[in-house]
């Protein structure tokens, strides 16, 4: 395979190597130079974006001097405090910061990186329109470190995560392979095994450095080596099964639709015949009286549909990203600045939304958060406009609501896409570099 465009017939060739997905292969130099830097960058970008958040949710830390498979919480804590300087390559970051062989697993870089969330999903866009998306989304995880044997050992993928590796150096990586048949026949199936050399001879063995594609389907067990400073951006096919599919679904549920009330449910008389219980129970949860007094099927269904729109409005991102609110500490209610900027969506992504008119209520799904509004029809329109991906002037996105609705009302509607990152204005920049000084500041002060 010799194209470096990604395109439709790129992707198909991919397929027929890895016989559709079933196969581990290495496709050599397919990575153009510009986009390993771009994806470098993306890289230091999303960590000082972690940093500055403090979202250590997803990050693992290895030294191999200190025990195998053995994370260091502490070292976590001292890298939070020192995010990488104005301009620095992420090879020299970790130059400075670390004086001893390491291993760092980011899992989810997709929600604090934006080129991550836009160019990666779009390099795999005419792929997915083949397969289809996976039932519970794609995710991202970065592998850097020069820490020898991968620091999980030998093991094996969660069922169905597929994973497709684009290798960005400047170290080399090998990667050993075992069958799960003869893995079992050799260990026992044997999970986090370390001991690793009496299992070689037996072992496929995948070689790739800068700018080559690894993929690996998840039912093989494997471990890689890096003995040089290597940075891999890994893209999952979250192909999940039927009971981990339904737990998902009930996720929504748990995380959007139950407020935690911690008040002390008291002891109960009558405890079989008293349905005091069940009101508490009923009591927590965010739901619509009509979606309760539903069908059983009909109540597991309204969660299934909340789950597949907050996915494909976040263009099949399993984790939305971070809110401006979170990020950069931007206020909703100060929205009178939007009036005299021109904005869009950026691609791949379009918004979703549905109506209840009875209610007057609109629902719209952006990047995997649902925002609930009055409902005006014009809204539609304005949502659609925004979904073509052309530049907007907000006033002439919003002249027809005014007809009927103060600006205000129109502007704050616009406030709350721009906070879940549903719209970006022309001309911003995301100056992550001196965000991250300021925060050093405040920890600082």
């Amino acid at each position: 395979m010799s194209t470096k465009e990604f395109n439709k017939d790129f992707w198909q060739e991919f397929i027929a190597i890895n016989k559709n997905f079933t196969q581990t292969c290495v496709i050599k130099d397919v990575i153009p130079q510009d986009l390993v830097k771009k994806l470098k960058d993306a890289v230091t970008d999303g960590l000082i974006n972690r940093f500055r958040t403090k979202d250590q949710d997803g990050f693992r830390l290895y030294f191999p001097s200190q025990g195998k498979g053995k994370e260091n919480a502490d070292f976590i804590e001292e890298l939070y405090k020192n995010p990488p300087f104005e301009n620095e390559e992420i090879t020299e970051y970790c130059n400075r910061v670390f004086k001893e062989k390491f291993g760092l697993i980011i899992n989810f870089l997709e929600r604090h990186s934006n080129f991550i969330s836009k160019e990666l999903r779009i390099i795999t866009e005419p792929l997915l329109e083949i397969i289809g998306i996976p039932a519970t989304g794609v995710d991202v995880t970065v592998f850097i470190g020069n820490y020898g044997w991968t620091p999980l050992g030998i093991h094996q993928d969660h069922q169905g995560e597929n994973v497709l590796h684009f290798h960005l150096g400047p170290g080399d990586k090998t990667m050993y392979i075992w069958d799960q048949e003869k893995y079992k026949d050799l260990t026992g199936t044997k999970h986090n095994n370390f001991e690793i050399e009496p299992l070689l001879e037996h072992a496929e063995k995948y070689d790739f450095g800068t700018g080559d594609l690894f993929y690996m389907p998840w039912d093989k067990f494997h471990i890689g080596k890096s003995d040089e400073l290597s940075i891999g951006v890994t893209f999952w096919f979250n192909n999940p099964s039927k009971v981990k599919f339904f737990d998902r679904i009930l996720n929504t549920l748990y995380t959007d639709y139950v407020d935690v009330n911690k008040e002390i449910i008291g002891p109960q008389h009558n405890f079989l015949e008293n349905n005091q219980t069940f009101d508490e129970f009923l009591s927590i949860l965010k739901i619509d009286e009509d979606i309760l007094n539903g069908s059983a099927k009909n109540f597991f269904r309204y969660f299934y549909n909340e789950f597949k729109y907050g996915l494909v409005s976040n263009a099949g991102w399993q984790a939305p990203p971070q809110s401006r609110e979170k990020e950069d500490k931007y206020n909703v209610d100060n929205y009178e600045f939007l009036l005299e900027k021109e904005i869009y969506v950026n691609e791949p992504f379009k918004m979703i939304y549905k109506v209840d008119k009875e209610k007057d209520q609109l629902f719209l799904y952006v990047r995997g958060t649902k925002i609930e509004m009055r409902y005006h029809p014009e809204l539609l329109n304005i949502v659609d406009n925004l979904n073509t991906h052309k530049i907007w002037e907000v006033s002439e996105l919003l002249k027809d609501l005014e007809n009927e609705w103060p600006i205000e009302a129109g502007l704050y509607f616009l406030s709350m896409i721009y906070d879940k990152k549903g719209v970006e204005i022309v001309g911003e920049t995301h100056t992550v570099i001196q965000e991250s000084e300021n925060f050093l500041l405040e920890e600082e002060n």
